[in-house]
């Protein structure tokens, strides 16, 4: 997108210090680095890159929808782990003429529904739009690594699959699409009370689905080094098999549990709605099916 005004990396840099960085008695600040409280226990930190023309078109995307994406896409990994969100930095590469601030807007807003809070970030003059997020979180809860499946878990997805790849399906194809799937692919939302709540209920295993259902689950299934059997995939009303299989940017998150009923009760106590049993770990790490055929592990390679 295209504004009038050129953004000035000054002004620019600028409007992220306001937004951004305070030190514990909420000062602000414009040092080279974020002062933050210790919150007490363990940190869970990731970080992750979008880059214009692999992770966003922006003949789809808004600016704002950009910046949410970004921090979406990292909380999406904290709330695989079960942990809550406290902070992002975020380092944004661009052409003079593209809307940062709007971008920062999205952003922030998206990080404060979260419960977290913009410190800081570089911003720099590129050809193409990258923007990098660093999120960090407070693991409160026992974390949710993906080497934890054992042989009799249940597997678990917190929803049916495969709505974003329809959606840039049909973008692309310049098809009619109605916003409920336009908005799957544009304005994702990571599952962060569902990470919660499968940790309450003693899952030991999870990983959000980011590059496809199938490649994630043999990503998980490899650090367990365990099997499945599947029985039955959620696919998502509007989307295809392939689309829930391997297409992507779902951001539900897949998980193993011992106690299918703990794990309703746990997620009937958030008030969210309860995930999608799909089959189960398996002790042969060979056996890994679908409906009783083999599964390969298709999706998104970077």
């Amino acid at each position: 997108m295209q504004v009038d005004r050129a953004w000035d990396e000054l002004a620019t840099a600028e409007g992220i210090a306001r937004r951004a960085t305070w030190d514990i008695s909420g000062k602000i600040l414009g040092d080279d680095a974020a002062v933050v409280p210790d919150p007490g226990a363990a940190l869970t930190i990731c970080a992750d890159a979008l880059v214009q023309g692999i992770h966003f078109d922006l003949g789809y995307w808004t600016p704002a929808q950009i910046g949410a994406k970004a921090v979406t896409v990292n909380v999406s990994d904290l709330a695989a782990m079960a942990a809550q969100p406290l902070w992002v930095l975020s380092t944004i590469a661009a052409p003079k003429h593209f809307d940062v601030d709007r971008l920062l807007e999205g952003l922030e807003a998206r990080a404060a529904s979260y419960g977290a809070r913009l410190i800081g970030g570089d911003l720099t003059r590129s050809e193409t739009v990258v923007i990098s997020v660093t999120a960090i979180g407070t693991q409160l809860l026992p974390p949710l690594r993906r080497s934890g499946a054992l042989p009799g878990d249940a597997v678990f997805v917190t929803g049916p699959l495969g709505l974003a790849s329809a959606a840039l399906a049909r973008l692309s194809a310049a098809m009619p699409i109605d916003e409920r799937t336009r908005l799957a692919l544009l304005d994702p939302n990571a599952r962060l009370d569902e990470g919660f709540a499968a940790s309450r209920a003693g899952a030991r295993a999870a990983i959000d689905i980011s590059d496809g259902f199938a490649l994630d689950l043999h990503r998980l299934a490899n650090a367990s080094e365990v099997g499945f059997e599947i029985t039955n995939l959620p696919v998502a009303e509007g989307a295809t098999t392939q689309d829930a299989l391997g297409g992507g940017e779902d951001f539900e998150l897949l998980f193993t549990a011992p106690d299918p009923s703990r794990v309703a009760e746990e997620f009937a106590k958030l008030g969210i709605k309860p995930p999608l049993m799909i089959g189960t770990v398996l002790a042969d790490r060979e056996h890994r099916t679908l409906a009783g055929e083999a599964l390969d592990p298709i999706g998104y390679r970077h």
